[in-house]
């Protein structure tokens, strides 16, 4: 996407939307209580992180903690912020410290997709 803000505004959309729609499935308040959180939820997190990272132009690192941010309005929104919720922000952090580095790594594959699609190599 051309608009970094463009880009930001979806990512936070879908990044809260998918914590609710996680959390509502799994039955918690919290995504990251949910039972399924390391198997499941926080891969499919790495993954949105990945496919949100090719929406800028620049900075594909942000949607890394987008996407891991994205927990704390979904826990404001299904429960009460309390005295937890600063441990729940520091807990993002160091979840988005690997979805950096993830959504970091966009770049090459944009490389990739770049020069398959201008019928170049795709080597760097």
């Amino acid at each position: 996407m051309k608009s970094m803000w463009l880009a930001t505004i979806v990512a936070c959309v879908i990044s809260v939307s998918f914590w609710l729609a996680a959390s509502w499935s799994a039955g918690v308040n919290e995504p990251w209580d949910a039972q399924c959180f390391w198997t499941v939820l926080y891969p499919a997190s790495l993954v949105l992180t990945l496919t949100l990272g090719l929406l800028f132009q620049a900075r594909r690192w942000l949607a890394g903690p987008i996407v891991m941010f994205g927990q704390i309005p979904c826990v404001v929104m299904t429960s009460e912020a309390g005295p937890l919720l600063a441990v729940g922000i520091l807990y993002s952090l160091l979840l988005s410290i690997p979805a950096v580095m993830m959504s970091w790594g966009t770049r090459a594959i944009y490389r990739r997709l770049a020069a398959t699609k201008a019928g170049g190599v795709a080597g760097d």
